[in-house]
């Protein structure tokens, strides 16, 4: 029993640690059975580029890639508005007081993150995506026209992942230069 509460605290912290930024813990909010607060809040940045990220806040990986896509949504907000989405799962063990600290890594400090503890949108995102598994550690590009309307994410303009799942590993340069052209 020790062993289990052991192994994901360590994952946790050699993930943080790993990361090239902490700054402070900021809120978030606490989904539901729903992910109407995350449609609402896409909705109302219609018109503008937006990032969302599906991220374990226990995985090593989604901790490192978080902190690297979130810095480049930070380099080119810079005078822009690219609203990023933090989708907070429990994957690799994550819990929900798990997300304080791991909100940390997000160099983005108006990112608008949740936690998303019945892992609603990994199950979401895995059909919009294509998946055989549940969508996470995936970096997705929305354009201004991307409009949510159903109970299923629109399809993303570009998404990168750092899974065995189909479509592009993640690179932090490739996925802002992405970002980039499509502003």
């Amino acid at each position: 029993m020790k062993a289990s509460i052991a192994i994901p605290a360590v994952m946790l912290l050699l993930g943080v640690s790993a990361c090239n930024r902490l700054g402070t813990e900021r809120s978030y909010a606490v989904l539901g059975d729903t992910l109407a607060a995350v449609r609402t809040a896409f909705n109302a940045d219609a018109g503008k580029v937006r990032v969302v990220m599906v991220v374990s806040p226990t995985c090593g990986a989604c901790l490192e890639g978080a902190s690297q896509v979130s810095q480049q949504v930070a380099g080119i907000n810079q005078g822009r508005t690219v609203p990023l989405y933090v989708l907070w799962v429990p994957r690799r063990g994550g819990q929900e007081k798990d997300v304080p600290n791991a909100t940390r890594v997000v160099a983005d400090s108006s990112a608008h993150e949740f936690w998303d503890g019945s892992n609603l949108s990994g199950v979401q995102y895995r059909q919009v995506l294509g998946w055989r598994g549940n969508a996470w550690d995936v970096y997705m590009v929305y354009g201004p026209k991307a409009q949510w309307t159903g109970d299923l994410p629109p399809v993303p303009d570009f998404f990168m992942h750092q899974t065995s799942e189909k479509g592009p590993q993640l690179d932090a340069s490739v996925f802002g230069t992405k970002l980039k052209q499509l502003l």
